[in-house]
């Protein structure tokens, strides 16, 4: 599939959509211990499980926590295709955050290839192999104000936002109608607990890791229409407080390189 190169410079990895909490290329790696009953029909309405909600204020403490976080992650991106129908690219990415103001993610896989630096004072997007890149000061509130789409690149950090934010727990339980503890799988070689939530037209999943509290596997359902999709991901490789250069923020613009403007975010929408 053909991206034009005019809308992958508007949007600079504006594919991808938003998950409300993540994504990323490759295959997934889970081994299902113990099986879960089927579900035998929507979400239970009000049912909160405080052993599933326990694990996720741990899960969310222990990243809001973390003075500098890096992870790897990858998985499946439904994008619309000309017929209509849900397609899944594969996409990777790592990513590199410093708080309180410092970003840096690496987008590669089916999608368009680019990186994304934030140092503070300006927010660079450069297209990998292509001669134009984007940058404008973005000084001030980093990942809030990238949810809110108040600065450009939002939608290249998107899939990932809900984990980065300053209290992941409040912007994942807003709204939640129900919380499940499913029990424990093996992701990618780490025991996991596995958790399934519900909130007004969305059904989603994860796997946190049951010994280092850290996100392993997340899945997310939309469900307000006939046809919505599906967003698959898988997170490894965590660093937690691990010393992280200077340089990785700092954008390096290619000789020659032609500047492009950022198109201006629309707000991602909350759960």
């Amino acid at each position: 599939m053909k991206l034009s190169l005019k809308s992958v410079c508007l949007n600079l990895g504006g594919v991808l959509m938003v998950v409300t909490a993540l994504l990323g290329g490759g295959t997934l790696a889970l081994a299902q211990d113990k099986p879960a009953a089927a579900a035998t029909a929507a979400p239970a309405k009000d049912f909160k499980d405080e052993r599933a909600l326990k694990l996720l204020k741990g899960m969310s403490d222990k990243l809001a926590g973390a003075k500098s976080l890096s992870f790897q992650f990858r998985g499946l991106v439904p994008t619309t295709a000309p017929t209509g129908q849900f397609i899944n690219l594969m996409a990777s990415s790592r990513v590199v955050m410093q708080r309180p103001d410092k970003l840096y993610v690496q987008a590669r896989g089916d999608l368009f290839p680019s990186d994304l630096y934030y140092n503070g004072k300006t927010v660079t997007a450069i297209g990998v192999g292509q001669k134009f890149y984007a940058q404008r000061d973005a000084a001030g509130g980093l990942i809030e104000a990238f949810m809110k789409g108040a600065q450009p690149g939002g939608a290249a950090v998107a899939p990932f936002l809900d984990l980065l934010v300053s209290d992941p727990y409040a912007v994942l339980t807003r709204d939640l109608s129900s919380a499940l503890w499913v029990g424990q799988s093996t992701v990618g070689g780490v025991k996991a607990d596995h958790l399934a939530f519900a909130s007004p037209g969305v059904d989603w999943e994860i796997w946190i890791g049951a010994q280092d509290q850290l996100p392993r596997l997340m899945v997310v359902s939309h469900r307000k229409l006939e046809r919505e999709p599906t967003f698959t991901v898988e997170l490894s490789d965590w660093k937690v407080n691990a010393s992280v250069p200077a340089s990785t923020f700092n954008a390096v613009i290619p000789k020659g390189a032609v500047k492009i403007e950022f198109k201006p975010n629309s707000p991602a929408p909350a759960k």
